[in-house]
């Protein structure tokens, strides 16, 4: 990946995670289930290290991409919620345009992790500002 794509997928996490001030971890995955870019609330203490939250991270895309096998009856998966006892973790595909070429429309998905505290409003910072920030930047060109 390159220097200019990482800068920003870890500043679109870093500006996710700014949102709201109960995520306390927003990550980009790439579809094979690769922490690509990650940003940690402010004095937050993470409660896994690098390894396991690398780990998560191929767990969560596998668990998403499961769940393609029903979109033809159900439909494509918006997003997805686990709470924990310690936490509120929540997975977003989303398709992001990687070429700068002009004549490449192909998208590349990668997944939004994200993790929040347990007294949050969770499906109202995900639907009132999470998804209308990626909705907006979800087709930047990188």
């Amino acid at each position: 990946m390159s220097s200019s794509t990482e800068e920003y997928l870890n500043g679109l996490c870093k500006e996710i995670q700014q949102l709201d001030n109960s995520i306390r971890f927003a990550g980009m995955a790439n579809s094979l289930g690769s922490l690509v870019a990650t940003a940690y609330r402010n004095g937050v203490t993470p409660l896994m290290d690098e390894q396991e939250t690398s780990h998560y991270a191929i767990q969560a895309v596998l668990r998403a991409a499961t769940r393609e096998d029903f979109e033809s009856k159900i439909g494509r998966l918006v997003y997805s919620i686990g709470k924990y006892e310690r936490l509120i973790r929540a997975t977003i595909p989303i398709p992001i345009r990687y070429s700068s070429n002009k004549q490449d429309d192909e998208s590349k998905f990668y997944y939004i992790l994200l993790s929040f505290d347990l007294n949050s409003n969770v499906m109202d910072v995900i639907e009132n500002k999470v998804m209308p920030f990626i909705e907006k930047n979800k087709y930047q060109r990188l």
